[in-house]
């Protein structure tokens, strides 16, 4: 009777086909890139909703006055921009083209008292200054819509009221 030490060279391929499946199996259960996706998705709805009640809340306390007044139309589509630099809009997430950027930073009292900042979307890493990714549009009846220009796996994101 000999003394065996070791691992023959099946049971070494079976353990490491088993580890591989494993391996292959998590990977695909936690899948980081939709993690990440849905992660930022889940920032721009919690952005386009601080947005929208900043606004209202600013019309609101207002008299009926919009944040940067003159520079609404009516069921025109902005892109939200910062800084005198607005930028040049290519929001393409929507339908509706926009005719301009709109600067809600140049209304301190909308940034100082109801929103801490205009927010950016979560890809734009640095900020560039100048557009947000983010749009706005107010209907003839006065309804503010805000919605985010990127997407992640097509989920339209927009909050109206």
């Amino acid at each position: 009777m000999t003394n065996r030490k070791g691992f023959t060279l099946l049971e070494l391929i079976i353990v490491v086909a088993i580890i591989a499946l494993l391996a292959a199996a998590t990977f695909v259960a936690v899948d980081p890139a939709k993690r990440i996706g849905n992660a930022q998705n889940a920032q721009r709805w919690s952005d386009v909703t601080a947005v929208l009640n900043g606004v209202l809340q600013y019309v609101v306390d207002n008299n009926g006055t919009y944040p940067n007044n003159a520079n609404w139309m009516n069921n025109e589509l902005y892109q939200l921009g910062t800084g005198s630099s607005c930028g040049t809009p290519d929001c393409t997430a929507t339908t509706t083209t926009q005719t301009t950027c709109l600067d809600l930073s140049a209304s301190t009292a909308l940034v100082e008292t109801y929103l801490t900042t205009i927010p950016t979307d979560p890809t734009q890493s640095p900020h560039n200054g100048a557009e947000v990714d983010y749009y706005i549009r107010k209907s003839s009846n006065g309804r503010v819509t805000v919605g985010a220009c990127e997407r992640y796996n097509n989920e339209a994101i927009e909050v109206g009221r």
